[in-house]
């Protein structure tokens, strides 16, 4: 735990000159070579569309590696990621992790990513995120595992923290905001109300309906009301 406390020193110590997200990238993959490992991923997983979803990655992992993972939407069957979705403790990776989609594992081993390690971030509406670290050999024997869960656990806080601090875009990107009304509007087309009834339980005319139903597709980048509704649910809003 000393050697996080020194990176966050460290990290304050800059405090008075504004840093860069590249730079602090550096600085997380240094640290990261502290723990013993060459790779650090941050990565933020958005939960729609479901056929495809969004991810967003930082760190030093491979290039090719991470092209390869976005081309054949790894995303959607990492057990990694899905670990992730119900538990906050660490997972270290083995063959039984991904026993169920075994050209994940012979990809990233293919690009020397053999030997790693993924804990939960925060998780806030509508996305998932993880801070994974790897390494070229030597397995996490109990006692490295034991003595990294709670630096790990530090790390990946502060990562988050600062990467959403820094990266303007991407915290723009997941924050959908919406209001009262249209919350109220989803609720009821969840239950299968019309828009015509909808307007009638809200006092509102039909048509003030449908105009919220319209701003609140393009707001979640949804192609009619059900994906609207299934959008919505999926990412918290209702």
């Amino acid at each position: 735990m000393e050697r996080y406390l020194s990176w966050i020193r460290q990290l304050n110590q800059r405090a008075e000159t504004p840093q860069t997200l590249e730079e602090f990238i550096e600085s997380a993959s240094l640290f990261s070579h502290t723990l013993g490992f060459e790779f650090f991923s941050y990565s933020v997983c958005e939960t729609t569309p479901f056929t495809r979803p969004k991810i967003h990655v930082f760190g030093n992992y491979p290039g090719q590696w991470l092209h390869r993972y976005k081309e054949q939407n790894y995303t959607v069957i990492d057990p990694t990621i899905r670990h992730c979705k119900v538990s906050s403790e660490p997972v270290r990776w083995c063959s039984a992790l991904f026993e169920t989609c075994p050209q994940l594992w012979a990809d990233a081993k293919a690009f020397e990513l053999n030997v790693g390690i993924t804990q939960p971030s925060f998780n806030a509406r509508g996305y998932i995120a993880l801070l994974s670290l790897a390494r070229k050999n030597t397995s996490i024997q109990d006692p490295e595992w034991e003595a990294l869960k709670p630096l790990i656990k530090a790390f990946s806080e502060t990562v988050g923290y600062r990467i959403f601090k820094l990266e303007d875009a991407l915290a723009n990107t997941l924050d959908i905001e919406l209001g009262q009304k249209e919350k109220e509007v989803l609720r009821w087309t969840a239950d299968g109300k019309t828009s015509e009834e909808i307007g009638r339980i809200l006092n509102v005319t039909a048509d003030a309906v449908n105009f919220h139903l319209r701003n609140i597709q393009k707001k979640m980048g949804a192609c009619n009301r059900v994906q609207a509704v299934t959008y919505a649910v999926a990412q918290g809003h209702i």
